[in-house]
């Protein structure tokens, strides 16, 4: 599934660099700030996870239904208030981030479609972490091959008119998007109805609210906290590059086309967080604190190991990539830059991603609250300063200090895994919600 999530977004980023540099660095600017949005969802599902794995793990499973039903309509109808909230501060968020002028007016009409479709993506999101946290992972699969082979099509189609569809341009681009998320929402609703997880019985009632809100938002509050301040983080990021005195729209295209690049690495380690995240809870759900830890440490060694072997066949294709993703060589040139020192940074990003996992799983979210949250500002971005701006002038400075701050993130992560009570903020037996 998240492979086929990466090469939805490296169509796009292709499509997008078929047609000009610009259209490149304006999609990053949107994707970015969409990303943001999105971090109510994320909080939302990173608390059902933890809910549902361990209510399952305990063999409660009608405590897990209502988790579900509460996760699904809640996030529907927090897309739809953060879709309002972007569409109408949208001009003032774009201005906030320093969108440069010549990108600003097709950056502005490419956020405007992407507001329509964040309802739906709020849906395929959380009910894509609620199959994961009842560990049925092959009827998701199936939806987002789906996803994946409409969204193909449609960018192609639409993006640059083949097939003998209209060429929209940046446009069909955007649209794609659209239509493909609500395609998700609208099969993932229906194959979890069709479980028995997302019916009308199934639905939270006021009286079992009161008893099963309070550990969900225990666990989401913080994790909204650390993705509001991750997400955040990088779209200041995105800012620096942006206002680099030097070359910053190539750089802004670069970055935006070298993230999709990495997503082939942070992807799989994202699948094993969502993993670890399920195991883990259904471990102490069951009361098997050590197993899981076992579980927790084995799954951090696979993922780094394996997905450092891709890193570094992918090493000696840096350039190969570039010419790939954009036509424009001083955009290729940065694209290369940045995967130099992304591709060394592989262990540490995959280790502290699947940690991250961890912590979801046990309901410890505010310690990547504070792990993440502080290496990215009190790190990666005043480094990223220091040396993309004051020092060197140029995106490398921004690049290294993502690096450095990986390291140090990964290293507090692992002290935490090994050495701090984490277990502790599962959900005892005697806070359980009722099952009715």
């Amino acid at each position: 599934m998240m492979y086929l999530v990466f090469f939805m977004g490296l169509v796009a980023v292709w499509v997008a660099g078929q047609i000009s540099a610009e259209v490149q660095a304006a999609l990053g600017m949107v994707n970015q700030c969409g990303i943001l949005l999105m971090v109510v969802a994320m909080a939302i599902s990173s608390g059902a996870t933890a809910a549902v794995s361990q209510s399952l793990g305990a063999l409660k499973v009608a405590r897990a239904q209502r988790y579900v039903g509460t996760t699904v309509v809640g996030c529907f109808a927090l897309g739809f208030a953060v879709a309002l909230f972007g569409w109408y501060f949208g001009d003032a968020i774009l201005g906030m981030l320093m969108v440069p002028d010549s990108i600003m007016p097709l950056t502005k009409e490419l956020w405007q479609v992407g507001m329509l479709a964040l309802p739906a993506q709020y849906v395929y999101a959380a009910t894509g972490v609620m199959f994961r946290a009842t560990r049925q992972v092959i009827p998701p699969l199936w939806v987002a091959a789906i996803v994946c082979v409409v969204n193909l099509l449609a960018c192609l189609g639409f993006g640059l008119g083949w097939f003998g569809l209209p060429n929209w341009g940046y446009m069909g681009l955007a649209w794609a998007t659209v239509g493909s998320q609500c395609l998700g929402a609208i099969c993932n609703c229906a194959l979890l109805m069709h479980s028995g997880y997302l019916q009308r019985r199934t639905l939270p009632t006021p009286r079992w609210l009161k008893a099963g809100l309070p550990y969900l938002l225990k666990v989401a509050l913080p994790a909204g906290a650390a993705q509001i301040v991750w997400q955040s983080g990088y779209l200041t990021l995105f800012v620096l590059v942006a206002s680099l005195p030097f070359d910053s729209v190539n750089a802004l295209a670069g970055l935006t086309a070298g993230l999709r690049v990495e997503a082939l690495l942070f992807l799989p380690g994202m699948a094993f967080n969502m993993s670890v995240a399920v195991l883990v809870g259904n471990s102490l759900g069951a009361g098997k604190p050590e197993e899981a830890k076992k579980v927790a440490l084995t799954m951090v060694t696979v993922s780094a190991i394996g997905m450092s072997l891709i890193a570094a066949l992918l090493w000696p294709f840096r350039q190969d990539i570039a010419v790939l993703l954009s036509q424009e060589p001083g955009t290729q040139a940065q694209i290369v830059n940045y995967l130099t020192y992304n591709l060394l940074s592989t262990p540490f990003s995959i280790a502290s991603t699947v940690m991250g996992g961890v912590m979801t799983g046990a309901g410890a979210t505010k310690y990547n609250l504070m792990i993440f949250g502080g290496t990215f500002w009190l790190v990666r971005l005043p480094l990223g300063w220091l040396l993309g701006h004051v020092l060197w002038g140029t995106a490398s400075g921004v690049f290294v200090a993502m690096l450095v701050s990986q390291c140090l993130q990964t290293s507090i992560m692992l002290y935490v895994v090994l050495r701090r009570d984490w277990m502790r903020f599962a959900m005892s037996r005697s806070r359980q919600p009722h099952q009715v």
